[in-house]
């Protein structure tokens, strides 16, 4: 399996902290690397995230660990994955696995409040999106009110983030 170079050192550091061996990579963003893996503590396989950025990092355990409070496991019949752990040193979280439709990578999601963007900012963010997710838009506003009525505000809306 080809890993990504930059994540190397990182990758290897978990492997060894947590007896776990990465099966292949899910995907590779702006916030971080997604990689599959196996470990004798989990009976299943499971998703890993590295991140890139402490930041990014601490708002998406942030987001993590208010699902886990609330026990939210779907939002609007998307499922959000489970936290299992994570590690502050490497910056890594370990969730479970979820398939379409789905809503995930909380990298760039805000806690209690929205990002402070100006009103322009705003519009032009939303044609956007709506460009982006063509006629599902209507139901995309309905899982972002859903996550703001939890105080979680997700300024990363994708297609890839919130499938279908």
């Amino acid at each position: 399996m080809d890993l990504p170079a930059e994540y190397e050192e990182q990758i290897k550091s978990y492997c060894e902290r947590y007896d776990a061996t990465p099966t292949h990579v899910l995907g590779t963003g702006t916030q971080g690397t997604v990689l599959t893996a196996r470990s004798p503590r989990q009976p299943w396989m499971f998703a890993v995230k590295f991140h890139r950025r402490e930041i990014a990092y601490n708002r998406e355990v942030g987001v993590y660990l208010r699902l886990q409070d609330l026990e939210v496991t779907d939002v609007c019949g998307h499922d959000v994955p489970l936290l299992l752990t994570y590690d502050d040193e490497l910056h890594t979280i370990e969730m479970t696995i979820v398939s379409p439709p789905f809503c995930l990578d909380f990298g760039g999601a805000y806690l209690d409040k929205p990002p402070d963007y100006s009103p322009e900012v705003w519009r032009d963010w939303r044609e956007e999106k709506e460009k982006d997710f063509d006629g599902k838009w209507p139901e995309v506003e309905k899982i972002l009110d859903e996550f703001r009525w939890m105080g979680i505000h997700i300024a990363d809306v994708n297609p890839g983030n919130i499938r279908f």
